[in-house]
């Protein structure tokens, strides 16, 4: 073998061990077994040569039950890889946390600093739906209301359309300023409906409260599987240890 195939091997071997890595810490993640993926996460993260390393801190944050290290992995992506396809949603995570921490100004800045960075955003729907939510949650009822009506008639077959319907104050109606928040057990996320309507059925036959929600991420459409209504995330953690036992991984999310 040449010397320049042998450098050219010793450069390639690395990152095709590296990506191997972490679509297995994905396979892992999509599988709810959240623990070692985190563990492979961690490891990548921790080397500077891995060219998926947004990746790695993106998924990194959707591990964090802490809000504040979710925020930190977000805002390294943002930070550190400009170009990375993950930076987009990045900045909708980091809102989505706002929201959940009832800091809606800032989830107002954020949401619109990526829809005039990324004016075509593949969720633009659910970016116009938290920020229509923000400003209602801020007292500003009237761009709030506005924002809504903008997804409706732009996206009338979306989801977070539908969503943003029932918050919209009917003529005569006087519905709450804002949606009900909740808490929910997140234990797997699907790309085929199917499979996670029959886990979710499962877990019915178990006397769970379940949802099967659709979100979509990246272009992607994922079917999110919950787990209970809770009015804190508190509470939530503190049933998880139900389905932990089990042997039902899980993470506490935001409802909506």
């Amino acid at each position: 073998m040449s010397r320049y195939r042998i450098l050219l091997a010793l450069f390639i071997i690395p990152l095709s061990l590296g990506a191997q890595d972490i679509d297995e810490a994905i396979r892992l993640f999509e599988s709810f077994q959240f623990d070692r993926s985190r563990i492979i996460f961690e490891d990548i993260v921790k080397k500077d040569d891995n060219p998926r390393l947004a990746e790695a801190h993106y998924y990194l944050g959707r591990l964090s039950i802490n809000p504040d290290s979710a925020l930190t992995h977000y805002r390294i992506v943002i930070k550190n890889y400009p170009q990375s396809r993950y930076i987009d949603i990045s900045y909708l995570e980091i809102a989505k946390i706002n929201i959940a921490r009832e800091n809606y100004q800032d989830a107002i800045v954020t949401i619109n600093e990526l829809l005039k960075s990324f004016p075509d955003v593949a969720f633009k729907d659910e970016a116009l739906f938290w920020l229509g939510v923000s400003y209602i949650g801020a007292g500003q009822k009237d761009p709030g209301h506005a924002t809504l009506k903008s997804l409706i008639a732009a996206y009338p077959k979306s989801e977070w359309a539908v969503r943003a319907a029932s918050i919209i104050p009917e003529k005569g109606d006087n519905p709450p300023d804002q949606p009900r928040e909740y808490y929910t057990i997140q234990i797997g996320s699907y790309r085929n409906e199917g499979n996670a309507q029959k886990v979710a059925g499962d877990l019915r036959g178990k006397n769970f409260e379940v949802r099967v929600v659709q979100a979509e991420v990246k272009g992607n459409v994922y079917f999110r599987v919950w787990v209970g209504q809770f009015s804190t995330a508190d509470a939530a953690k503190a049933f998880a240890p139900k389905l932990d036992s089990l042997g039902i991984k899980g993470n506490v999310v935001k409802g909506y």
